[in-house]
Formats: structure tokens, C-alpha cells, sequence
């Protein structure tokens, strides 16, 4: 599968690493050149130096052929810029854009984007693990 990840913090390295040790080809965008060094030497994924809201951008990273497009940018409005270009005008067939404000998962969920939310599921488990054993 061809994948497009856009952004390169911690968790776009880790899904584009996953993603290429599994064979599937991947390019991943980030507008700092620093950020794709998380990547590391190995990882044999396309790397692109720019904003993931610029077309000329996903078209050089290859979105006219891209079977999934993750938006992972620490930028919620950047996330749903992204989800909706490669839905709406790419059709792209996969996508998912991470959400950081919980307020805001809800706008990305009525505009159709599948959303993936750390912040939320994160949350579960904390609150398991502050209330397991039931004392000091």
C-alpha cells in the first residue's frame, strides 16, 4: 500500500516505521527538515520537506496515487486541511487525522474525517491504573 504520512513527531515517525518495516512504500511530509531525522538512516520512506496544506506538496509526495493518508501534525486545524484535501479532492480511500483538543474531535467526526485522539485514549487507562488497588 502506498501511505502518506503527514507530520513527524513522535507518533508520525513511529506509524511511518511500522509502516515501511512492513513492506508498504511511504513518504512522509514535515515542513522541518529536523523533524524527519526521528525517521533515523534505515527507515526507507520518502522524505519531504514542506507544509501538508500545500497541494503542490501531497502532489510531490505522491497523493495522486496514495491509498491512505494519515494527518499526524500536532495541529488540529492543519489535521482537518489535510483529511479533507485527500478525501474530497484526491479521493483517497483511506484517511485519518489525529485530534489534540478534545473540544474539537467532534467537528472532525460531523465533516466524515476518521479521527484517532491520544488525549483520549490515553485517558482510560491513566484513570485505571490511579484508582487499581483502591488505597495508599
Amino acid at each position: 500500500m502506498y501511505v502518506i504520512v503527514v507530520g513527524c513527531g513522535r507518533l508520525g515517525a513511529a506509524v511511518a516505521q511500522e509502516l515501511a518495516g512492513e513492506g508498504h512504500q511511504v513518504a512522509v511530509v514535515d515542513r522541518r527538515a529536523e523533524s524527519l531525522e526521528r525517521l533515523g538512516r534505515d527507515a526507507q520512506v520518502q522524505r519531504i520537506v514542506g507544509t501538508g496544506i500545500d497541494i503542490d506538496v501531497l502532489r510531490q509526495a505522491g497523493i495522486d496515487r496514495a491509498e491512505a493518508v494519515a494527518a499526524l501534525t500536532d495541529l488540529d486545524n492543519a489535521n482537518i486541511m489535510i483529511a479533507q484535501t485527500a478525501q474530497q479532492i484526491f479521493q483517497v480511500p483511506r484517511v485519518v487525522a489525529r485530534v489534540n483538543d478534545l473540544r474539537v474531535e467532534s467537528v472532525f467526526q460531523a465533516l466524515g474525517v476518521p479521527t484517532v485522539c491520544p488525549t483520549r485514549l490515553a485517558v482510560l487507562p491513566v484513570k485505571e491504573q490511579l484508582l487499581a488497588g483502591g488505597g495508599a
